[in-house]
């Protein structure tokens, strides 16, 4: 009889290998080779680069946490509901109409577009995810409704994007074209991203107990006396926080809101209270790996960190998806 070491053990055993492995490898890498960095290299090039993936990928896995845990969808992530293209638009336009330098602009501007964008979805598929709720976890009949909702609010965003760029002038253009590659090259303003992410994770984590009520549907929570209104608006706050902050530092980056969750649900933690910071640090820890094989695939070129992502999350929502509808 072999003996499996509780899910709780086993991911901090887990983070606690991972979480300096990947900052070490990410560290080492670089589009010239492999070697520890000196100086200037490792504290204004190589360090700031590391800590940014990091806090990007923290904080599109725990938007993608919060948001599958209020819509009842394991398929859902800021991605794929198109909060991450709603922040693109709030930061290019940030970067187009406010004076160039100002502080944290792009940030607010992402945060906004995050929030505006969510605010879409949920107004056009309140109805279809069940107000009432029935009682049941990821057998909401509003699935497909929420996926395709999302999906056409990342196609507008896309048209907003497309003409933003054919009026941005050259100056504009340069900038403009940073935040849609989802490339960490140059990203060096790693604090307020780590200050957002924890900002978002001291909202929701509290309530987390309440969000798992959540999942099991509305009137399951109201029964419990959750306010199910205001947990719902909390966590899709916290979500586009981070959500915001992340594309702000990194441009639009796809599928770390996915693949990061299903990690932690894979080794065996399922309740929010776990699957929140856990989210944090593998959705991390796969972005600083991500970014590492962006950098060295193809030395001394470097590949956007979104083309990494997008080839790890899109088979895996295949996979995910596919086999949901098998089980119906």
């Amino acid at each position: 009889m072999i003996l499996k070491p509780p899910p709780l053990a086993a991911a901090l055993l887990l983070a606690g290998v991972c979480v300096p492995a990947a900052l070490f490898i990410g560290l080492m890498a670089g589009s010239s080779g492999w070697g520890w960095p000196q100086g200037d290299i490792l504290w204004l090039i190589r360090l700031p680069r590391v800590l940014s993936a990091f806090g990007t990928g923290a904080g599109l896995a725990l938007a993608g946490a919060l948001i599958q845990l209020v819509t009842r969808n394991p398929l859902a992530d800021p991605y794929v509901l198109g909060v991450s293209s709603g922040a693109s638009v709030g930061a290019l336009l940030a970067l187009m109409l406010l004076p160039a330098g100002l502080f944290l602009a792009p940030e607010l501007g992402a945060v906004l577009g995050a929030l505006a964008a969510t605010s879409l979805a949920f107004l056009f598929t309140w109805r279809a995810m069940g107000k009432s709720g029935d009682g049941r976890i990821g057998n909401q009949p509003g699935t497909v409704v929420v996926l395709l909702v999302g999906v056409m609010i990342g196609a507008a965003c896309g048209a907003a994007v497309s003409f933003m760029l054919a009026i941005a002038n050259d100056q504009q253009l340069r900038s403009l074209v940073f935040w849609l590659l989802g490339d960490l090259n140059g990203a060096s303003l790693w604090w307020p991203l780590w200050a957002a992410v924890g900002i978002a994770l001291l909202l929701a984590w509290p309530r987390a107990r309440e969000l798992d009520w959540l999942t099991r549907g509305d009137a399951w929570a109201w029964t419990l006396g959750v306010p199910v209104a205001k947990r719902r608006r909390l966590a899709i706050l916290a979500a586009c926080i981070a959500t915001g902050a992340a594309v702000a530092t990194a441009g639009s980056i796809g599928f770390v809101g996915l693949v990061a969750p299903h990690i932690v649900r894979l080794v065996g933690l399922r309740h929010a209270r776990a699957l929140l910071p856990f989210s944090v640090v593998f959705g991390g820890v796969f972005l600083v790996l991500a970014d590492t094989v962006a950098r060295t695939l193809i030395a001394p070129a470097q590949l956007p960190v979104g083309v990494v992502s997008a080839a790890v999350g899109v088979p895996l929502f295949l996979f995910l998806l596919l086999r949901r509808s098998q089980a119906r």
